[in-house]
């Protein structure tokens, strides 16, 4: 009995719940655990004390600016948050039912950019305008993207001593210097950014959850968006998670640039940009690492992927920067919005 506990702390667990399961599902780390009182989720993590007290923090300000799409942590009858068990954090929530995407009246991509609009709209804040700390954040970025570029030109060049390039070589040299040219765009762009944030002096920051893609953002029957999975939130940028969904989302589904500022209206609707942070969302969506990462890929061969495997996947992501380019060019074609519409609530 006693090995059988420790292979599985279920029970154990939710004893400091008073709850008694009648049936237990298994998803990765996540337990649907059915009950007479309901059904719930059982998440096991690896946070620490430090993660632990900011993920707590952030349900709790989500659930004090009334963010309606976060399932708030159910406490244990000891009125804890959160039971540590064998080196292991669990937590509990109401159970989600989601629907298929199928189901949906809208593309998943479209609710989770509305959800996310919404968060950064109840989340807002004017930051203390402090242009030496802009300056380090913008050169150690671009510090990184060069030592990125460089690295990318040295594969270049070991590609280029082949007696006969391969597929891979091939397709990676002949889109190069286009890469190149992204990744100088990029830091044009950066550069406008940093040059929009000193001449109106202002920056803000929202709750970025970090990775609200269709595997952390679940839709109701109703149509409800519901985000999981908040012990990554951080402070930053709107556009570091607006960044994030637009790459999730290329990668989803079959995609054009209509689509993409399909994408960004349906935001803008909820939360307008400031001039300069649309620069900072051309920046971070030019810069082709999604490329130099299949590149990395390629040159360490740790998995099972074949040569055509890789090549598929770097075609894909050179096609994604085509259609981010021609993307970037109807963000700066449009008029630029009044940064006066954006909400200015703080908390």
């Amino acid at each position: 009995m006693k090995d059988q506990q420790l292979s599985d702390p279920t029970g154990a667990v939710l004893f400091q719940y008073d709850l008694y399961p009648e049936a237990v599902e298994k998803f990765g780390k996540v337990r649907k655990i059915t009950t007479k009182r309901g059904v719930f989720a059982l998440k096991q993590t690896e946070m620490n004390s430090e993660t632990q007290s900011w993920f707590l923090h952030v349900m709790q300000r989500l659930q004090r600016v009334h963010f309606p799409s976060f399932v708030p942590l159910i406490p244990t009858k000891y009125g804890d948050p959160f039971i540590v068990y064998q080196e292991n954090v669990y937590y509990l929530m109401p159970w989600v039912d989601a629907v298929e995407r199928k189901q949906l009246a809208f593309s998943p991509e479209e609710g989770i950019i509305e959800t996310m609009a919404k968060l950064h709209g109840v989340t807002e804040k004017q930051q203390r305008f402090d242009e030496a700390a802009l300056t380090r954040s913008y050169d150690s970025l671009v510090a990184r993207w060069k030592r990125r570029r460089e690295q990318m030109e040295r594969f270049a060049d070991q590609l280029e001593t082949q007696t006969y390039l391969s597929p891979f070589a091939l397709t990676f040299l002949t889109h190069v210097e286009r890469m190149m040219r992204m990744a100088e765009e990029a830091e044009t762009h950066l550069q406008s950014w940093l040059e929009g944030c000193k001449e109106k002096q202002r920056y803000r920051s929202v709750l970025c959850h970090g990775r609200m893609n269709r595997q952390h953002v679940l839709f109701t029957d109703q149509h409800m968006p519901y985000v999981l999975n908040f012990e990554r939130a951080v402070l930053d940028t709107p556009v570091r998670d607006l960044a994030i969904a637009f790459r999730n989302g290329f990668q989803a589904e079959p995609w054009d640039d209509a689509e993409g500022m399909h994408w960004l209206t349906l935001y803008e609707r909820q939360f307008v940009l400031y001039d300069e942070e649309r620069h900072l969302l051309q920046s971070y969506l030019a810069f082709p690492e999604p490329i130099f990462r299949v590149a990395d890929a390629y040159r360490e061969r740790k998995g099972n992927g074949s040569e055509l495997d890789y090549v598929y996947h770097l075609e894909r992501r050179i096609l994604t920067l085509s259609k981010i380019a021609r993307l970037m060019k109807r963000i700066s074609g449009e008029s630029e919005p009044s940064s006066s519409k954006s909400s200015s609530n703080s908390s």
